[in-house]
């Protein structure tokens, strides 16, 4: 029985494509193996957010020929797709694989175990010519979480000047919705409490396909059509956040009060240089918005720090943006240039330490924010989905996305969802214990 081990840089997104890569190997017999041990194939799937994701890429592909010299190395995701011909060149790479052929990788895999392929495999298309979703079932048994992602979405239309995203994953591909439906059914069947709704550009699902259906309409076929106790969405951007998608949030508990809407700069100047279709004052008031319609709502958002042109006076703008907002956490990342984008011309680039203090000193505002916000929780009833149990405690990620502790447990809750009444915080943790009549 070959053995198969996976790396996995960069989002949620690339997580989920591994899972469902590993499924794939599991369901021919493959035997999964952790990166760090010795293995038949070693697939790394890559990143090209940023300049230290590719390089992290390159480290990890010579990591695995150390292991194993024999071993097959295949190279997949965005870094891939994305410059094929360096990759294939890298010394002990037998094969790179595209962001859409995934679905191919075990037949690449066994070719080149088969000693059939006579050279390094270069399995990769043109994303920008227009693909459909890229079908994959997930394997439950390929999952490392206890919460499920589902992929509905991937690639991107929006070409904002830092991004390299859409020429790694290309245009806008929607999965369908009676596909969505059914890959969750079947998700539930297998136990999962939590599904994640995720997508390159969640936030358009729908605008690729004739009937044009939205996210408020899957969220309500979930809730109508599937038992799922836990629906959570990933990264959604604040101008697709409409009266629907608040009405269908507001119809159900089942549906989590927490969203991660990308801010990006708290400066006008920057969000335009950024092409962000929208202002800041906009932004504020869709939040004061949300906030005051759903109950116990948290907000996370992205931020790029030292975008060309962002001067401390610009600078200082967004933190004052940022200590308005308050919000549950802030993703942090300093500007990286990518080269065939527009911002990696422009003038004004922002020198590389004063990127690094300007996200020290996010960093050190959002850690403040957050013990703010996880105070005010102490003493509030969550409900939390048991990721690890150790006897009587356990821990897990509450409703609004709240890593919590929780002690009490009297019996086997792994992948269960508890009421857990918290009494303290201690270093961006909740504590608490089992709520007595649970």
């Amino acid at each position: 029985m070959a053995t198969i081990a996976f790396a996995t840089l960069g989002c949620r997104v690339n997580q989920y494509d591994t899972d469902s890569m590993r499924g794939l190997f599991l369901a021919e017999g493959f035997a999964d193996a952790d990166f760090n041990d010795a293995a038949d194939v070693y697939v790394i799937n890559t990143c090209s957010v940023t300049q230290m994701g590719e390089k992290k890429s390159r480290q990890l592909i010579r990591r695995a020929k150390k292991r194993n010299p024999k071993a097959v190395v295949v190279v997949t995701g965005c870094y891939a797709q994305l410059d094929p011909e360096l990759l294939a060149a890298m010394d002990g790479v037998d094969a790179v694989v595209g962001t859409n052929e995934k679905k191919n990788i075990t037949v690449i895999v066994r070719k080149l175990l088969g000693h059939e392929a006579g050279g390094t495999i270069q399995a990769v298309h043109d994303v920008m010519k227009g693909d459909e979703f890229e079908e994959i079932p997930l394997y439950p048994s390929a999952v490392e979480h206890t919460r499920a992602d589902l992929k509905i979405q991937e690639g991107c239309n929006n070409f904002c000047t830092y991004c390299i995203i859409p020429y790694t994953r290309g245009g806008l591909k929607s999965r369908q919705p009676d596909a969505v439906i059914a890959e969750a059914q079947r998700l539930i069947s297998y136990g999962f409490k939590e599904l994640v709704l995720t997508g390159i550009h969640l936030g358009a699902y729908g605008k690729d396909l004739p009937e044009r259906p939205t996210l408020a309409l899957i969220l309500r076929r979930l809730l109508a059509e599937t038992d799922v106790q836990r629906i959570r969405m990933g990264s959604v951007e604040s101008l697709e956040v409409d009266d629907d998608l608040i009405a269908v949030m507001n119809s159900s508990d089942r549906i989590c009060p927490h969203l991660h809407l990308p801010l990006q700069s708290g400066s006008d100047a920057i969000l335009k240089a950024m092409n962000r279709q929208y202002t800041k004052a906009e932004y504020k008031e869709l939040l004061a918005e949300l906030r005051s319609r759903i109950h116990g709502l948290t907000i996370s958002t992205d931020l790029i720090l030292g975008f060309p042109g962002e001067t401390d006076e610009l600078f200082q703008e967004t933190m004052e943006t940022l200590e308005e907002l308050k919000f549950s956490h802030i993703h942090a990342f300093p500007y990286s240039q990518r080269p065939g984008t527009p911002a990696a011309a422009m003038a004004n680039q922002v020198d590389s330490q004063v990127k690094k203090e300007r996200v020290e000193i996010v960093n050190a505002l959002s850690a403040r924010q957050k013990d703010e916000l996880l105070a005010q929780m102490v003493g509030k009833t969550v409900h939390v989905l048991i990721e690890r149990q150790d006897g009587t405690k356990g821990e897990g990620f509450s409703e609004n996305y709240e890593r919590v502790c929780a002690e009490g447990l009297t019996e086997p809750c792994e992948g269960a969802i508890v009421p857990v009444v918290l009494d303290r915080a201690d270093n961006h943790i909740l504590y608490g214990t089992l709520k007595e009549d649970a």
